[in-house]
This record gives structure tokens, C-alpha cells and sequence, in this order.
């Protein structure tokens, strides 16, 4: 109802502004009929440039969905250093879920004190710690896969989770 009122309240307003502008150009020396086809133009361009912004919900278009290049693998690939050997967060933070997932499973938490033991026991005396280290380099990655792939697996669990792959 609001809706129509403000198209009658604008019409309204658009005849009177229209009757005043003719009735100025009329006192100007304007003839009437001149004035007034020009100001039929003028609204008749006005509503023909209307019309194409009637669906103001197709502008702007949708932004074409960007879907990311090359797989998890080669984008973990490319987050290690290959000149200096050094892994990028990336890397380091996957293989750290994939280490604190397993410990999981057994029963571990890498980061309680009362388990560091248990922990240097099944992984080896000083992966526990490289997670600690400022820079962490592909070798160190690879000595905590080796050593998760060494963990023992729980008899009542039957495979991998997709997470952990």
C-alpha cells in the first residue's frame, strides 16, 4: 500500500513540476505545445532509461565462483622451501593434526605434561619437541611422519578418517 502511494505521491509531483515548468516557459515566450512536447521527450527518455534498472537485483552481476588451482597435496608441496628446506605454517600445522589426531586415538594429548613421557616413548626421543622450534624444516617433518607412521593402531578403530589422510 506504501508501495503505490509513493508512485501516486511521485506522479503527482512529476504533473506539477512538469505544469509549472511549461507555465514558466510559457511566460518566457515558450509556445505552450513546444514546451510541452519537449517535456513529453524529456520524460519519455527518462522512463525508456527506467526501464532497464527495473531488476536492481541482477546488478551487479555475480562474481564468477574462483575455485582453487592444483590439489591440497601440491599446494602443501609448494609451502616448503626448497632451497633453504624450510616448511611453511601450512605444512607444519597439517602435520601437527595428523600427530595430535593419532595421539588421540591412543589415548594421548601432545600438549599435557603427564603425558610427555608416553609420548617421547612411542615417537622417539625429541619429536615431541620440534613443533616447539621457530623454524621447522622438511627433514624434521619427515622424522614426525616416520614416527607416526611407527604409532601403533588402536584394535577398535577399522581405518583412517578423511581428516587424518
Amino acid at each position: 500500500m506504501a508501495m503505490i502511494l509513493r508512485r501516486v505521491l511521485l506522479a503527482v509531483l512529476a504533473l506539477a513540476a512538469g505544469a509549472g515548468i511549461v507555465f514558466v516557459l510559457d511566460r518566457l515566450g515558450v509556445p505552450v505545445e513546444f514546451a510541452a512536447a519537449w517535456l513529453v521527450l524529456i520524460l519519455a527518455l527518462g522512463l525508456l532509461g527506467r526501464a532497464g534498472l527495473v531488476d536492481d537485483a541482477s546488478w551487479p552481476p555475480a562474481r564468477p565462483e574462483r575455485r582453487p588451482r592444483g590439489s591440497e597435496v601440491s599446494r602443501l608441496a609448494w609451502n616448503i622451501n626448497a632451497r633453504t628446506g624450510e616448511a611453511g605454517i601450512l605444512v607444519v600445522r597439517r602435520v601437527q593434526r595428523v600427530l595430535r589426531h593419532r595421539l588421540a586415538r591412543l589415548g594421548l594429548d601432545l600438549d599435557d605434561p603427564e603425558h610427555n613421557a608416553a609420548v617421547d616413548a612411542l615417537l622417539g626421543a625429541g619429536v615431541r619437541e620440534t613443533f616447539s622450534h621457530a623454524e621447522v624444516t622438511r627433514t624434521d617433518l619427515e622424522r614426525v611422519m616416520a614416527a607416526v607412521d611407527r604409532l601403533p593402531s588402536p584394535t577398535n578403530l577399522s581405518s583412517p578418517t578423511d581428516q587424518e589422510r
